[in-house]
């Protein structure tokens, strides 16, 4: 008996709910749906070159079981011919209206945005480097040795030529590289164009840095160059050599000796100088780091040259 009882309530629990549901459904509500931009018939050689959103914002009213369909059922679809846009139109309500298929009864009230403006020009194709758009860091002792490589290191863009001539590289999707100790070869994604507007080669790049334990080095005896010296002048610099410590991957420190740093002052400023002292530029390999230098300042005598 009480078995009885509870599937009893349950069937009027859910008959109540059902009856709850369609009475809802009669209700008049207004819903908003995104839907697809899509254009046609693109003439061969000719690009889109305005901003074009993907989706149109619609707004519907009518009654909860007719707008059910649409929220339920296929999304709908818009779909225009490039060749209404050739006189400079844009695409407005009434368009729309005249496009989307919908129930008896239901009423399209908005579309957003209100008016899209489309603008054709000449297709063109233009090759552009990858630029990497990247946060990294490394763990404490660690560090990058060489250059990062990216495969491949440019594409080909396909658009409308006046666009294609504001662009002049493509960025990677930010990507977070942190506390690195190891090397790194990865596939990143590019960032997307937005629109129909712009067609990429290719969709990701390789993406390859080495990672190696750092450490110091000193390097002494470096001679200091004069720079831009005159034939009938001589620069004598106090002192005449350097000493610096280099910090970079200990692979690439133990190949490496004085001879491949370079210091120099330049005479010019030299001669613009009115403290007696002069800062040393030092020129280091790639990839390696000047920690400290000593000394940081030479002085000078200039004469005559014998």
């Amino acid at each position: 008996m009480k078995n009885r009882n509870f599937y009893i309530a349950i069937l009027a629990i859910l008959f109540g709910i059902v009856v709850w549901i369609s009475v809802s459904l009669r209700e008049q509500y207004v819903v908003t749906v995104d839907a697809p931009l899509l254009l046609t018939d693109i003439p061969e050689g000719i690009a889109v070159k305005s901003a074009l959103p993907k989706v149109l914002q619609l707004k519907f009213r009518g009654d909860g079981w007719q707008l059910a369909g649409i929220i339920l059922g296929s999304k709908p679809h818009l779909v225009f011919s490039s060749a209404i846009f050739r006189g400079g139109k844009p695409i407005t309500f009434n368009d729309v209206a005249e496009r989307v298929t919908i129930t008896p009864g239901v009423q399209l009230l908005d579309v957003k945005p209100e008016s899209v403006r489309i603008e054709l020009d000449r297709l063109a194709f233009k090759r552009i480097p990858v630029v990497f758009d990247a946060v990294v860091s490394f763990r404490e002792g660690y560090g990058q040795v060489g250059p990062t490589v990216m495969t491949p290191d440019s594409i080909i863009i396909t658009g409308a030529e006046s666009l294609l001539r504001t662009i002049d590289g493509w960025r990677t999707q930010r990507t977070m590289l942190e506390n690195l100790r190891m090397p790194v070869d990865i596939t990143v994604p590019l960032s997307m164009p937005e629109g129909y507007l712009i067609t990429l080669s290719d969709r990701t790049v390789n993406l390859s840095l080495t990672v190696e334990p750092f450490a110091e080095k000193a390097f002494s005896g470096i001679p200091v160059a004069i720079a831009g010296e005159p034939a009938a002048r001589e620069v004598i610099l106090l002192p005449p050599k350097m000493e610096i410590v280099a910090r970079a991957g200990i692979k690439q420190l133990s190949s490496l000796s004085s001879t491949d740093f370079h210091a120099r002052v330049d005479y010019a400023t030299v001669l613009a100088d009115s403290t007696g002292t002069v800062d040393v530029e030092v020129n280091a390999p790639p990839g390696v780091q000047i920690v400290t230098r000593k000394p940081n300042h030479v002085q000078y005598i200039i004469r005559k040259r014998l």
